[in-house]
């Protein structure tokens, strides 16, 4: 019997050091580790194990709209801490397997079959936790959900529960660049509106992020690029594709979320956060062709083509289950007239300690060589076709024979 302390000790020696090991490979590999010293109230008496995975942070955060780009990482930050996770989900099982491993055991609840109708199962997703996040959100409208009801509606819901609830210390809301009560696209108008409700309900305790266009292996960009240059045999730019945004790594914005939850400097503060290059639509595109070694083949499409042909899915979203490319809905077309890049004076990356990666560089791109033909040494250079690199030396290297991301 009296070894048995002795034991537990050893235990929770060897816990500490391997969660010092594990801290170590990911500062080599570059990946984030996270604290689990999250800026909440009343924690420390819930605290047990040395922090990571395998302990009890005391945090219990619901993430509405897990099955979502970013939410993975967010949700993978926050059970490494060792926090717990309640995942409310419309979808099919297989779409959130993935979710179900980032906590330690017991640590990841799935609440299934869930509707941001059903004000009762709003209620229950949220009755324990004392962290909500906002993360639903729709890039286009559909035949069962509209705009106003996604990003305004719903906020104003949720906002309802957790002011009943009591319990909830922390909320963030997911925003994006360029939601403007002025934009030219209903889908940030929405978003603008959805932001306005939060502060009015919720200001004290929330935190708004606007990040721009989101980059990583599941994201909606350089992927329907690369999709879109292999299957067609032509690449339709809308206006010559002239729109210039200003793209993010998703485990950047993962991580000043994080941050943001470690200090009470962040409630009732919004951050707009982008990645250090300006780039247009059509450089995106030249690049993403000049990355997976194909000729570019974009082409000029006006508006005055483009709208009658969107027209028609359009009717077609809001009428039956099925929907047509992002990028050819009237309400996209319309975003297109836009810039999206980061406006002066504002709150950022820089104000949550956090350095944002080059999105066209290492590891964050490098997902987009799997559409190569044949492999990671095959395909059409597009230098050899004596082509100039996209932004000249921040994209590329002149003379080169290999892709600017080789």
């Amino acid at each position: 019997m009296n070894q048995l302390p002795s034991l537990a000790a050893q235990l929770r020696g060897a816990l500490a050091v391997q969660q010092g090991q594990a801290l170590a490979a990911a500062a080599v590999m570059g990946c984030r580790a996270y604290s689990s010293d999250l800026a909440i109230r009343g924690l420390d008496a819930l605290k047990q194990g040395p922090g990571g995975r395998s302990s009890v942070s005391g945090v219990t955060a619901t993430i509405f709209g897990c099955s979502g780009f970013l939410a993975r990482y967010v949700a993978n930050a926050i059970g490494n801490t060792g926090g717990q996770l309640v995942l409310p989900y419309r979808c099919d099982d297989l779409d959130v397997q993935h979710l179900r491993v980032m906590g330690d055991l017991g640590q990841v609840v799935m609440l299934p079959e869930f509707s941001i109708r059903d004000e009762d199962a709003v209620r229950r997703a949220i009755s324990r936790s004392n962290v909500v996040i906002n993360m639903v959100g729709s890039a286009q409208e559909t035949w069962n959900y509209k705009f106003e009801e996604v990003h305004i509606e719903w906020p104003a819901r949720l906002a309802r529960a957790i002011k009943e609830s009591g319990k909830v210390e922390r909320f963030i809301h997911l925003s994006c660049l360029g939601a403007e009560a002025d934009a030219p696209s209903r889908r940030l108008r929405t978003k603008a509106a959805g932001e306005e409700v939060v502060r009015s309900e919720l200001g004290p305790i929330s935190t708004i992020f606007k990040p721009a266009v989101m980059t990583g292996t599941e994201d909606r960009l350089f992927n329907m690029y690369a999709s879109m240059a292999k299957r067609l045999p032509i690449f339709p730019l809308i206006n010559g594709g002239g729109t210039r945004m200003q793209p993010v790594w998703v485990r950047d914005v993962a991580a000043a979320i994080m941050n943001s939850l470690k200090t009470y400097d962040s409630l009732g503060k919004t951050y707009h956060l982008a990645g250090p290059d300006v780039m247009s639509v059509a450089e995106q595109v030249d690049f993403t062709f000049q990355t997976i070694r194909e000729k570019n083949t974009s082409v000029t499409m006006p508006e005055q083509v483009a709208l009658p042909m969107a027209a028609v899915w359009d009717r077609l979203a809001v009428s039956t289950p099925f929907r047509g490319p992002v990028m050819f809905s009237s309400d996209f077309i319309n975003e297109m007239k836009g810039d999206y890049v980061l406006p002066s004076g504002v709150l950022g990356f820089e104000h949550l300690d956090v350095v944002p990666h080059k999105v066209t560089e290492g590891l964050p791109i490098e997902y987009l060589r799997f559409y190569r033909s044949g492999g990671y040494d095959f395909g059409t250079l597009a230098e050899e076709q004596g082509e100039a690199p996209v932004g000249g030396p921040g994209f590329g290297h002149p003379g080169s024979t290999r892709s600017p991301s080789s």
